[in-house]
């Protein structure tokens, strides 16, 4: 564990699914609500073996909330658990949380399944004035190159790539892109949003996915063919020089799953793109709301069946948002239609 550079994972898993092998996975739901540790220095594991560290940054620092009440498990508010990371609310400082062991799952994963991919469910509640960054990275192995990673600003709901990269006219290092043009990917704010990364060993491609990027977002890394050694969940003030941070930030994350895979199956179940028609449905695994959204067509009907093929629920009206509340927990058919197009999709009520 490179404790100077603060680096997460999450539980480990070992099962294969499809082209893709789980190296871990975390949903909190068997965590007790409350501080996630007893320590902020990263010396000593709370629930679940995971690690936590808060700083408030060295002088001259405004920040002054470094402590173990930054990390909780909560009520995610779709009858499970979550975990919520509060960042600095002054000018520096940062917080982590992390477990060890994807390096050793990595080494031990099937041949040839050279991408990475993190999924994760992530809750921004309502804009605040605090402009710390919270997200996911991937390390390499010295801790210093962001194979690839993503961050929510909280005052905006920017979603924003990072990657170890080389963008022109600049020196190789760990940089942070926007999606789309100004004001950027913007999260919508009081839901959750299930996002996705991956990191292709081999060619070193990063790639990002999520409500409202666009398809087919990859970045040429400058990584060198790096092996992913750790998953961090990071926080930091996001205060420049511009813009000033003088509030805490908080952001609740659930559902993280971490793959190894041959082929390209980030977000598999929400988000596609058929006969021009581009869907994103999320969050998924859901609970009580389902989102759907099409950049390109003008949806005209959802239909939700059972695996013995039974309709348990069809809507053709506000399909941006379908309620779940009267769908037992399991496995289900989505058919999202438009005039011109239909898929298929798998989803996953808990």
């Amino acid at each position: 564990m490179n404790k100077k550079l603060l680096i997460l994972c999450t539980a480990l898993g070992a099962f294969t699914f499809a082209n893709a092998q789980s190296l871990q996975s975390e949903n909190f739901n068997s965590l007790t609500l409350g501080n996630v540790g007893t320590d902020i220095t990263g010396a000593t594991a709370g629930q679940s073996g995971l690690f936590t560290f808060a700083s408030n940054g060295t002088a001259p620092t405004t920040s002054t909330n470094a402590a173990n009440s930054l990390f909780q498990i909560v009520s995610s508010g779709n009858a499970s658990k979550g975990m919520s990371i509060t960042g600095p609310n002054g000018n520096a400082g940062s917080a982590f949380v992390w477990k060890s062991g994807l390096a050793t799952s990595w080494t031990g994963r099937t041949t040839g399944n050279n991408i990475i991919e993190v999924e994760v469910d992530v809750y921004l509640g309502a804009l605040s004035t605090s402009v710390n960054k919270h997200g996911i990275r991937i390390f390499d192995a010295a801790g210093t190159k962001t194979l690839v990673g993503f961050q929510v600003n909280t005052a905006t709901g920017e979603l924003q790539l990072i990657a170890y990269s080389t963008p022109t006219g600049n020196p190789v290092g760990n940089y942070s892109y926007a999606l789309v043009a100004a004001p950027g990917v913007i999260l919508p704010p009081n839901s959750w949003s299930r996002i996705g990364i991956s990191y292709n060993k081999t060619t070193n491609a990063c790639t990002i996915k999520g409500p409202g990027v666009p398809a087919n977002t990859i970045l040429a890394g400058s990584s060198a063919n790096a092996d992913p050694d750790e998953v961090d969940f990071v926080v930091t003030s996001g205060h420049s020089t511009t813009i000033a941070n003088t509030a805490a930030g908080t952001i609740i994350f659930d559902n993280l799953t971490v793959k190894a895979s041959a082929t390209d199956t980030l977000l598999g179940n929400d988000n596609f793109t058929t006969n021009g028609l581009t869907v994103t449905m999320y969050p998924n695994p859901a609970s009580d709301i389902l989102n759907i959204q099409s950049e390109t067509e003008e949806l005209t009907k959802v239909s939700i069946t059972d695996l013995n093929g039974r309709v348990v629920k069809e809507v053709s009206n506000n399909l941006s948002q379908i309620s779940l509340e009267n769908l037992a927990k399991g496995i289900y058919m989505v058919t999202i239609e438009s005039a011109t197009a239909k898929k298929l999709e798998k989803l996953i009520v808990e």
